[in-house]
């Protein structure tokens, strides 16, 4: 056993002997560098309008309920107001509560709430929300998910990406995408993150120009989170020249096609 420590000891000798610094350096050259990114969803506000199929399923569901339910407070308050009513008329009101038949009746509660309604005017989604076509606002497409794609730049370019940055030594993968959320949206935009794995993966490698950095490509490790609230307006960092709030119906007219294949692998449809 011995003898056989100390022959892998003078080959790592040997070994070492044999590094030279343009060794060295292509070994740094072929390194990766570590990315966290941002899927960041605000999912939908309001309910979408049901299809053909669903509105008649529903419909169907509605009848059958109605038809197998037992009868209701108001339901039998208005047949106690009709044998009150006829009971009044032969003039047999002894037997009757003067106190409790004096109050409203079922029919009048009914007329009521019918004046209510009438007073109630429904408007269209598009109308309620003006911003429905400023893809900037948080606030359209109530009834879709949503998410944050920016147009940040990278090296030379600028490319419609999800919010992504280095992770830093010290940090979790999810740290470095929280931080991220911070310095990408400001203070005002509170999120929640869906767990402390990754859900996907993408790599890509840089132009030679900038490779003599130290780092062959990145290798992006994207995080889901969720939008809680929001204060006010998204405030994007220095390095985001735009921003978008897309549906994934959009999201392939942003994205480049390798890209736009990996996000699809952990994005739900919401159709």
């Amino acid at each position: 056993m011995a003898f056989i420590l100390r022959g892998s000891a003078r080959a790592l000798q040997a070994a070492a002997h044999h590094i030279t610094p343009r060794s060295m350096s292509s070994v740094a050259a072929g390194r990766w560098q570590i990315v966290g990114s941002a899927c960041i969803t605000r999912p939908p506000v309001v309910s979408p309008p049901m299809t053909p199929l669903e509105q008649q399923y529903s419909e169907m569901i509605t009848a059958i309920e109605e038809e197998n339910s037992l009868k209701s407070d108001h339901e039998i308050r208005a047949e106690q107001d009709r044998i009150n009513l006829e009971i009044m008329k032969t003039g047999e009101a002894d037997e009757l509560d003067l106190e409790e038949a004096s109050k409203q009746t079922a029919i009048e509660f009914e007329d009521s709430c019918l004046e209510e309604l009438k007073s109630f005017k429904t408007i269209h989604l598009d109308k309620v929300n003006p911003e429905v076509k400023d893809v900037k606002s948080i606030n359209r497409a109530l009834e879709r998910s949503l998410v944050l794609v920016v147009k940040q730049k990278l090296g030379t370019s600028e490319e419609w990406v999800f919010p992504h940055t280095p992770w830093q030594p010290g940090e979790t993968l999810r740290q470095t995408c929280e931080r991220l959320v911070q310095e990408t949206c400001g203070n005002d935009l509170k999120v929640k993150f869906l767990g402390n794995a990754p859900c996907g993966f993408y790599k890509y490698k840089y132009p030679k120009t900038v490779r003599k950095e130290g780092f062959i490509g990145a290798k992006v490790f994207f995080y889901k989170c969720q939008v809680r609230n929001k204060d006010g307006p998204i405030t994007p960092g220095t390095n985001i020249v735009d921003h978008q709030w897309l549906t994934q119906d959009e999201l392939d007219t942003r994205f480049k096609q390798s890209y736009a294949k990996s996000i699809s692998k952990f994005l739900v449809s919401d159709r």
